[in-house]
């Protein structure tokens, strides 16, 4: 669940080129102008290791900002373990899930959660890639959430699995 809180906007960027496993797989932010390479890192496919491989933040408005990221969470369960431990951890944490919607991602099962914590409304896609799950999860303070959107669902919208 830690990872449904935490940090990344991916609005205005483009991703090209194969899953990062090469210099050539850029990050592109016209906003900003500017290009990077992903880091070539080795994959981590260790159990019960999570990784956030991308991740940015948004502006800062009130000493608060909009936040994305992309991160693998090698649990070694199925998508059904990883929903069920998310609902403990949401009632733990405080968080209610105000929406689920089961999708497909490129062939993949994936689960669409809309939840709202203390000051906070998640977006987060959840899919299955073998036994492991790639979460995408989008956040802003509950009253800059209706300004970021369409932002937020771009995000979601635009991940697939190579």
């Amino acid at each position: 669940m830690r990872a449904m809180l935490a940090t990344a906007i991916l609005a205005g960027i483009v991703i090209a080129g194969p899953e990062g496993h090469s210099a050539e797989a850029l990050v592109h932010d016209p906003v900003y102008g500017f290009s990077v390479a992903l880091p070539a890192f080795p994959r981590q496919d260790d159990a019960g290791i999570s990784i956030t491989r991308i991740s940015f933040g948004g502006p800062v408005h009130d000493g608060k900002a909009p936040v994305c990221n992309v991160q693998i969470q090698n649990t070694g369960g199925t998508l059904s373990e990883f929903r069920t431990h998310s609902l403990e951890q949401f009632k733990t944490m405080g968080i209610t899930l105000d929406s689920e919607t089961s999708r497909t991602v490129s062939g993949k099962e994936a689960l669409l959660f809309m939840s709202t914590g203390r000051d906070v409304k998640i977006l987060s896609l959840a899919v299955q890639v073998r036994r492991s799950t790639y979460l995408v999860t989008c956040l802003a303070p509950s009253a800059q959430f209706p300004s970021y959107e369409k932002v937020f669902r771009g995000v979601i919208d635009s991940f697939s699995i190579d």
